[in-house]
């Protein structure tokens, strides 16, 4: 075998070397672009849910603090309905009293 025939034999070898990397370089480029957009439709995902339940905390916040404030309010209804019912019942006594002694 001449130089030439083992330079170009050489050449060869080392050009299918370099196209086997390329096309290995190539695979893997592909498999991280692939994992990339997996990646990016997750992070996208999770950014909706995650907004989602931010939007939820919220309105169940607001259902809270109208909640709270409705207990407030009934509880002042209650105690002034506790007031004039103690007022009602004073004023019972107080005239039940009153015919006892009209009667004696």
């Amino acid at each position: 075998m001449s130089q030439v025939e083992k330079q170009k034999n050489d050449f060869r070898k080392h050009n299918n070397k370099l196209m086997d990397e390329n096309t290995r370089i190539t695979r893997q480029k592909n498999e991280s672009e692939t994992e990339k957009n997996i990646t990016k439709s997750g992070v996208s995902a999770l950014t909706r849910e995650i907004e989602y339940l931010r939007k939820q905390t919220e309105s169940e916040k607001t259902d809270i603090l109208n909640l709270i404030r409705d207990r407030d309010m009934m509880q002042k209804y209650i105690k002034k309905a506790e007031e004039e019912n103690t007022k009602s019942k004073d004023e019972i006594s107080r005239l039940k009293n009153d015919i006892t002694m009209y009667k004696e």
